[in-house]
């Protein structure tokens, strides 16, 4: 959808831009209604940091699969592509590190 308004000149709107557009556009009117709509922040910078980092490791992972996850690891191996197990292998590991992280943290063993 912000694509569309950026790059858009004269082009008419798509079902997908449409489709975009109205589910954020719903959610906030949605959440307004409700009451639950609320402005949140990170407390701490190094939150912060892990978040930025970790939105940044998303796309470089999302670059080097050559797509998404979803189209990488699940539908790839329906159409038999020969990367889709490393790709797949490789988001199960990326996960399993960062719950790790998550949970107790990388702590050196001594």
């Amino acid at each position: 959808a912000m694509l569309w308004l950026m790059t858009a000149s004269g082009s008419s709107l798509s079902f997908g831009v449409g489709s975009v557009a109205g589910v954020l556009t719903g959610a906030f009117l949605g959440s307004l209604v409700k009451g639950h709509f609320r402005w949140e922040a990170c407390e701490d910078p190094r939150e912060l940091k892990r978040q930025i980092l970790g939105a940044a490791l998303m796309g470089v992972g999302a670059a080097v699969a050559m797509g998404c996850t979803i189209g990488q690891g699940v539908s790839a191996f329906s159409l038999l592509y020969y990367g889709a197990p490393v790709t797949f292998l490789s988001i199960i590991a990326g996960a399993a590190l960062g719950l790790r992280q998550l949970i107790e943290g990388f702590a050196l063993r001594a």
